[in-house]
């Protein structure tokens, strides 16, 4: 198996740097003020096959986990433009970005057996050098002029002398073509409309933000030499950490026992005076949310700075079978608040965080049974498949769809919540919504009216086509007719 390094890629300067270009002109192809339209996926594929093409290039032998973290990559490139909400187009970027990281990481980690904290360490460094190797295009250019200059200076030379040229002749009979034939001059401004003169900068720079972003992080994958130190020195003074958990052991279990008699078992006797449950359940689910990712850190530093002891395993067991009842206990508040107040964007995503922290520190006590467990890859796989769904789910859609069933009537301001402050996800559910708000119909048929027709006046084009935006359109094409 080959190994990455700076040298390979500066030997393979012309390889990698028209690999990089043309990667560059996809980019810009793809997201030229386009977000979140249909070639979305399309540029993830393409940064999934240019690694692939660099890794094959440099000799490293491709593992079966790349195709995983690739697989994962381009459903969430899928997802991007089903959906009009912002959240999900930034955290589907900043999800492939990470799975992107994580799948080159391990391609060039030869032990494949790290902890959590190396693989951490790991993204955090690729990112750094990332960053640190954006003049790595210009640099390793100079270089490789100096080394291969006597040798090809005979053709660099003329073919850049010809491009330019070209590039001349081509202002002078480029317009004279489109005036001469008009079926030509439509073939040309379909291909070049999207680019209008004042806009150059903007393409121009889009163009080498993809060159460079990806030519840098290629360089920082091959600087990124982390070697897992053996016999790492742990301490010894398991006292310290059987006290220091012990102590919070006693706490949690505490108050567990409290959970689980007083909210899962409703000992409603022991609920203080004007206190309903909706109250109780809003009054401490931020608290014990904080507690719950405080006690995961907890315990990953416990077990990764004390020798291996076998009661501070039962200690830590103890405390992560807490942290799981406490995690319960935000999940059945926050259920008890959205029976009594409905659903918002914020409940339905802390939900879904509640329930992924639960199946993570189900991951952590398999860690603390199981030295060698792999809890990196366990929670990139439950990160992975538990947020993909979630992108699928149309949060914003569902969450109208649920609140305007369990509605009874609709006031002003929760329509007008339904029409702006959500995404276009929302639309087809607005007319449904419509139909219960309070008021004078005449009143609320002109407002769908202005919604409607401003949804209507939306740019979208074969390039920036959005599935979430089509349906708003069919839907307001149907109302409005």
């Amino acid at each position: 198996m080959g190994t990455l390094s700076v040298s390979k890629i500066e030997e393979n300067y012309l390889y990698t740097g028209c690999m990089c270009g043309i990667y560059g002109f996809i980019f810009t192809f793809c997201l030229y003020k386009n977000l979140s339209g249909v070639t979305f996926p399309v540029i993830v594929a393409v940064t999934i096959a240019t690694a692939f093409m660099f890794l094959k290039r440099m000799g490293i032998t491709i593992k079966k986990n790349f195709y995983i973290y690739a697989a994962g990559m381009l459903l969430l490139g899928i997802s991007t433009p089903l959906t009009m909400s912002k959240f999900f187009h930034f955290f589907n970027w900043i999800g492939i970005i990470l799975l992107f990281m994580s799948g080159m990481i391990q391609q060039v980690n030869e032990q494949g057996n790290w902890s959590f904290q190396k693989y951490i360490v790991s993204i955090l460094m690729l990112a750094g050098k990332t960053i640190a190797s954006v003049c790595d295009p210009l640099i390793h250019g100079i270089r490789y002029r100096k080394k291969r200059g006597k040798k090809e200076s005979r053709y660099f030379k003329p073919i850049i002398l010809g491009c330019a040229c070209a590039a001349g002749l081509l202002v002078i009979v480029l317009p004279l073509l489109v005036n001469s034939d008009k079926i030509f001059a439509v073939f040309f401004g379909r291909f070049t409309g999207w680019f209008r003169f004042g806009a150059e900068l903007g393409v121009i720079l889009t163009f080498l933000a993809g060159y460079i972003l990806m030519y840098a992080f290629l360089s920082g994958i091959s600087a990124l030499n982390i070697k897992e130190k053996e016999n790492v020195k742990q301490l010894s003074l398991n006292s310290v950490g059987i006290t220091f958990s012990g102590i919070l052991a006693v706490i949690y279990v505490f108050y567990s026992a409290i959970q689980i008699l007083f909210l899962f078992l409703r000992f409603e006797s022991g609920l203080p005076e004007s206190v309903t449950y909706s109250q109780y359940a809003h009054a401490g689910f931020w608290q014990l949310l904080a507690v719950s990712i405080i006690n995961f850190i907890t315990v990953l530093i416990c077990v990764s700075i004390f020798e291996e002891n076998k009661i501070l395993k039962i200690i830590l067991m103890i405390i992560s079978v807490c942290t799981c009842i406490m995690t319960l206990s935000a999940a059945y508040r926050m259920i008890l608040y959205v029976r009594a107040y409905h659903l918002t964007f914020l409940r339905v995503l802390v939900l879904w965080f509640l329930g992924v922290l639960l199946l993570i520190m189900v991951g952590v006590m398999l860690s603390i049974i199981r030295k060698k467990f792999q809890l990196f890859k366990y929670i990139m796989v439950v990160l992975a498949v538990c947020y993909i769904a979630l992108s699928f789910a149309k949060v914003d859609k569902l969450t109208a769809q649920y609140n305007v069933r369990h509605w009874d009537q609709i006031s002003e301001v929760d329509m007008m919540h339904l029409m702006f402050a959500n995404s276009l996800d929302t639309a087809p559910v607005v007319v449904q919504a419509a139909e219960k708000a309070v008021g004078d119909p005449e009143y609320w048929d002109g407002r769908l009216k202005q919604y409607f027709q401003w949804i209507q006046e939306q740019d979208m084009s074969l390039r920036t086509w959005n599935f979430s935006k089509a349906s708003a359109k069919e839907a307001a094409e149907e109302y409005l007719r």
